[in-house]
C-alpha cells in the first residue's frame, strides 16, 4: 500500500479511494489509553492513527475536542512508517465517525482507570459496536472506575457481538449471569476471579473463553454442567474453553463421571500430550473434549463437532 495514500483519502475524506485502491479493511478498533487511537487493519498491514487531546482535570474525554496534532503510523512485515498530519479541522467525534466508515468490523476497547470516554456521547456516535474490549488497568478499582463499566456495558451490550472482559470489577447488580445471558456470540473472560457455576449455567452465548479466573470453579462444578448440557442446557454454545492456575495434575475422572464419555485417538490427536474424548447430548449433537495440563496450568475444551444425529 502506498503511504502516500494516506494523505488523500484523509484530505478529500473520500470513502471512494479506499475502494478504488481494492484493498479491504478486515476491521477497525478504537482504543483509549493516554490518547485515543484508532486502527485500521488491512490483510497483512494496519493504518493506526493516535490523537492527541488536551486533558481536563477530570480525566474525561470530551468527543467534540479537536486534536492538537494525528500521529499516523503504518505497519506491513516489511516495514513501519510513522509522521504526523494536521486534524483536519475534525473533532473527535467526526475522526471517529470517519474512520469507523470504512468497515462494518468495527470494535473498541477501553482503558478502566485512565481516562473516561463520555459514553452517551460515544454511544450515539457508534451506536453499534461489533466487538468491545473492557480492561482495568487498577489493582483495586474504586466506585468511579465500577460505575464506568456498568455505563458502558449497559450501552452497548444489547447490539455487541462479541465482549472481552480483562480484570474488569463486577457488582451484584450487573454481574457475569447479566452479561452471560446477552444474545453475543463470544464472550472473553480474562482474570476474572469470580466465575462461578450459576454464571456458567446461564450462559447464552456460542462461544466461550475463560482463562486464569475460573478458581471458583472445580471440576464437579464443571462436570454438573457439562451433565446438563447432554440433557439439553446452554443449546446455542458451540465452544468453552477454561484455564486455570494448578501445578497438580487434575483428576479427569471427576470431570468424566456419568458423562458417557469415549476416548477419542486420530493422528492429530497423537501429536499432542492432551487426552480427547466425544460426549453426545439428547439431541444427538456430538461434542469433543479435550483436556490438557503442563507445568502450572489445566485447561478442558468443549467444541461442538456434529451436529447431526448419528443413526
Amino acid at each position: 500500500m502506498d503511504f502516500r495514500f494516506l494523505y488523500s483519502f484523509l484530505s478529500k475524506k473520500a470513502l471512494s479511494l479506499v475502494k478504488g485502491i481494492e484493498l479491504p479493511i478486515l476491521f477497525v478498533e478504537i482504543k483509549r489509553k493516554k490518547e485515543p487511537e484508532m486502527i485500521l487493519q488491512f490483510e497483512g498491514s494496519s493504518i493506526e492513527f493516535t490523537l492527541e487531546l488536551q486533558i481536563n482535570d477530570e480525566n474525561i474525554t470530551n468527543l467534540y475536542d479537536f486534536p492538537t496534532r494525528v500521529k499516523v503510523k503504518h505497519r506491513s512485515e516489511a516495514r513501519e512508517v510513522e509522521s504526523t498530519i494536521s486534524n483536519q479541522e475534525m473533532d473527535l467525534v467526526k475522526w471517529i465517525q470517519h474512520i469507523n466508515s470504512f468497515s462494518e468490523n468495527r470494535g473498541i476497547e477501553f482503558y478502566v482507570g485512565n481516562t473516561y470516554f463520555d459514553i452517551p456521547t460515544l454511544r450515539n456516535t457508534l451506536p453499534k459496536l461489533r466487538d468491545i474490549t473492557i480492561t482495568c488497568s487498577k489493582d483495586e478499582p474504586d466506585e468511579h472506575d465500577m460505575l464506568y463499566v456498568q455505563n458502558i456495558l449497559r450501552a452497548f451490550i444489547s447490539k455487541t457481538q462479541c465482549l472481552e472482559l480483562n480484570s474488569v470489577p463486577l457488582q451484584e447488580n450487573l454481574s457475569l449471569q447479566h452479561i452471560g445471558i446477552a444474545n453475543l456470540e463470544v464472550l472473553s473472560l480474562d482474570y476474572q476471579s469470580n466465575m462461578r457455576f450459576d454464571d456458567l449455567r446461564t450462559l447464552n452465548v456460542e462461544s466461550c473463553f475463560i482463562a486464569k479466573g475460573s478458581d471458583q470453579m472445580s471440576l464437579v462444578d464443571l462436570n454438573r454442567f457439562f451433565k446438563l448440557w447432554i440433557k439439553g442446557s446452554n443449546p446455542r454454545l458451540n465452544e468453552l474453553f477454561i484455564e486455570w492456575d494448578t501445578e497438580i495434575i487434575p483428576d479427569w475422572n471427576v470431570l468424566l463421571k456419568g458423562l458417557k464419555a469415549i476416548e477419542t485417538t486420530s493422528e492429530e490427536e497423537e501429536e499432542e500430550e492432551a487426552k480427547f474424548f466425544t460426549i453426545r447430548n439428547c439431541r444427538g449433537i456430538t461434542a469433543r473434549l479435550k483436556v490438557d495440563h503442563d507445568e502450572d496450568s489445566a485447561r478442558v475444551d468443549f467444541e461442538i463437532i456434529r451436529l447431526i444425529p448419528i443413526n
